[in-house]
């Protein structure tokens, strides 16, 4: 929920206290006190709310590129396998990373660099529908979660997110490593190890994309 809100509803419950324990005897200076404490103390819990939301931002989602940092990754997509597990749908992991990534740094400097991240995330997130999350593993791997997604579907999305690197980035490609539960994995340390070794593999080749093929026995 939005802080924002949760301040302003906490500063009309703290007017309503006042107002009860402190009873003003003039009418028409009790209406003027509730409207002018009321505007001050909803005001200042809509600042806090703001406030909160931004340090809430600062602590989720990567400072550089906007997307979620590996740990609040970590605890969705271990959400999200228990809940795929609760209504039976599938999900598919993507570990990406941009290959000749050093180089491009070594050539055109850190900042550029910082540039092509930012780049990369934002095609990313817009090669992606609105339920699936995308973040931040380290450095320049990213991860990225496709929540009713079988592998088939997924590799569309994945293709795609080749296609685009090879025509938008200049002098980097990706590697992927694709994994699907349950079909690969029964539990979401088993889809993050499995996805982030096949994507390993895929980088030895470089622009290369792996997907699990041995399924899990149940």
């Amino acid at each position: 929920m939005d802080s924002r809100w949760i301040g302003m509803g906490v500063s009309c419950l703290i007017i309503l206290i006042w107002l009860t324990v402190y009873r003003l005897p003039d009418e028409q200076l009790t209406g003027l006190f509730v409207v002018l404490a009321a505007l001050i103390q909803i005001a200042a819990g809509y600042r806090l709310g703001t406030y909160v939301n931004r340090l809430r931002q600062m602590a989720y989602h990567d400072s550089l590129t906007g997307v979620l940092v590996n740990r609040r990754f970590s605890d969705r997509l271990i959400r999200e396998v228990k809940q795929a597990k609760h209504q039976h749908y599938p999900i598919t992991l993507l570990f990406i990373d941009l290959d000749n990534f050093k180089q491009f740094n070594d050539c055109h400097g850190h900042m550029e660099g910082d540039r092509l991240l930012c780049q990369f995330a934002s095609l990313l997130q817009a090669n992606v529908r609105s339920q699936d999350t995308v973040g931040r593993w380290g450095g320049e791997e990213f991860v990225v979660l496709l929540k009713q997604a079988d592998t088939h579907a997924a590799l569309a999305i994945a293709e795609r997110i080749q296609e685009q690197v090879r025509h938008t980035l200049s002098g980097v490609t990706v590697s992927i490593g694709v994994a699907s539960y349950p079909r690969h994995a029964a539990t979401a340390e088993e889809l993050t190890h499995k996805a982030d070794t096949l994507m390993y593999e895929a980088k030895k080749k470089k622009d290369c994309m792996i997907v699990a093929t041995h399924e899990r026995r149940i």
